[in-house]
């Protein structure tokens, strides 16, 4: 094998290990962002009713691997029981998000993701084309 051939072979096995170290902190930077617009849209609603625990329960989570992110809302913070002894949880995130019989929609998590989405997406392609063009 000529040196430029195990040259070109080296760059080519370095690869994933070059891309997963420089998008993983995209990534996680872009999913701190993401969670941190979905708490500022919570915000915009304090000024009317209060959200409880909802902003605290908005956080970044790893996923299976250190390509993978998980923006969360709701959990242990949000999860109330209907009605005391009765056993039944509710989260209320989720009546937030899409509303209930009762109350209509206060939507934070999805519009605001759909407002970052193709910024988050455009992050990570100049990531992964900037280690391409090293």
């Amino acid at each position: 094998m000529s040196d430029d051939n195990k040259t070109l072979q080296a760059y080519l096995e370095s690869l994933p290990d070059k891309l997963t170290e420089e998008l993983a902190g995209v990534i996680r930077e872009q999913a701190e962002l993401l969670s941190a617009a979905q708490k500022q849209a919570l915000q915009s609603f304090e000024k009317t009713e209060p959200t409880g625990d909802l902003a605290a329960s908005c956080v970044v989570v790893r996923g299976a691997s250190d390509l993978e992110m998980l923006v969360q809302a709701g959990g242990e913070l949000t999860t109330k029981e209907v009605r005391e002894g009765s056993g039944v949880e509710y989260d209320y995130a989720l009546g937030f998000e899409f509303g209930t019989s009762h109350q209509p929609a206060r939507p934070f998590f999805w519009p605001t993701y759909q407002a970052h989405k193709d910024g988050i997406q455009q992050a990570i392609d100049e990531a992964a084309n900037e280690v391409l063009q090293k």
